[in-house]
């Protein structure tokens, strides 16, 4: 499993969509001339879930990704809230390409520890 990104929510990421690295925008294929994916991901639990992650159009020289899509359900069935973080990953699998997961964790005193 290869971890692409951990981030740790802002209040508009648990409001209304989650922005995404831009570094981390190459780690995602996008279709010539697209400006938006559904990328599929799996929880902790085994849950799949959809998020649609787009990006400005028209060659912006900023393209703030951002996943939209059930990303506010997810945030309101973990109850997670700015301060939480997430860890996105993803794994190659023989014959079904690229699958992608998901894990949404609460700092409490030192410790990270899985939402489920």
């Amino acid at each position: 499993m290869e971890e692409l990104f951990t981030k740790q929510l802002s209040p508009t990421d648990t409001t209304h969509r989650l922005t995404i690295p831009a570094a981390n925008l190459g780690d995602f294929e996008f279709p010539m001339g697209e400006h938006a994916i559904d990328i599929e991901a799996t929880d902790t639990i085994e849950r799949q879930w959809i998020f649609r992650l787009s990006i400005r159009r028209d060659n912006n020289p900023n393209p703030r990704p951002v996943f939209t899509g059930q990303w506010i359900q997810f945030v309101n069935e973990k109850g997670l809230k700015a301060g939480d973080r997430i860890i996105f990953s993803r794994q190659q699998v023989e014959g079904n390409g690229v699958q992608y997961s998901i894990r949404a964790e609460r700092r409490i005193f030192n410790y990270w520890v899985n939402v489920q």
